[in-house]
């Protein structure tokens, strides 16, 4: 693949977007990982996480399947990652050594990926904030029916974005309220 990545990557509209999500420096969550732990049981895959992706690295929220001391987080060069972010779609490989598309990125023997299939999380204004991602460390090939539960279980990892992103502007619109009240808020 080539660099067109980084313009996708970086746009300011999105990088504001990734800000106001919450979701940076969000450390792993029950509701995240369900998600995908279903991720790697219906595929098969080993590994899965759902990444956060700034304008220089890709980060982890949340992630079954590897080591718990490992920090997952790596430059956007590092991961394939930056392509769903950068096309706002996904990105599904069979075998990552020998797919035209990936073939000698450095993001496949940073993670062992020799298989990934990755789907664009998204805020409620369409912004792609990062990625709801499978691996596997051999080629594996994705059946419909992963593709179809994958894309599925992005939307629910992109509404629980939504829900927090609610929750958080009910909060701060109630504590502007009391503020204009003069009345204690708790």
């Amino acid at each position: 693949m080539n660099t067109d990545w980084e313009f996708g990557v970086r746009r300011p509209m999105r990088l504001a977007a990734v800000q106001r999500s919450g979701l940076v420096g969000l450390r792993a969550q029950d509701a995240f990982d369900r998600l995908l732990e279903l991720a790697a049981a219906v595929t098969g895959a080993p590994r899965a996480c759902i990444t956060l992706v700034d304008s220089t690295h890709t980060t982890a929220m949340s992630a079954v399947g590897f080591p718990q001391d490992l920090v997952l987080a790596a430059p956007v060069e590092l991961s394939l990652c930056r392509f769903v972010v950068a096309s706002g779609a996904p990105l599904v490989v069979e075998d990552s050594r020998n797919d035209p598309r990936t073939k000698g990125d450095p993001s496949i023997e940073a993670f062992d990926a020799g298989a990934w299939a990755g789907y664009p999380i998204e805020d409620t204004d369409g912004h792609v904030l990062g990625t709801f991602c499978v691996m596997d460390p051999h080629p594996h090939e994705w059946t419909a029916q992963d593709l179809h539960v994958l894309a599925t279980l992005a939307m629910a990892a992109s509404t629980e974005v939504a829900l927090r992103q609610a929750r958080a502007e009910a909060v701060a619109a109630r504590w502007e309220i009391e503020q204009l009240r003069g009345a204690p808020v708790e």
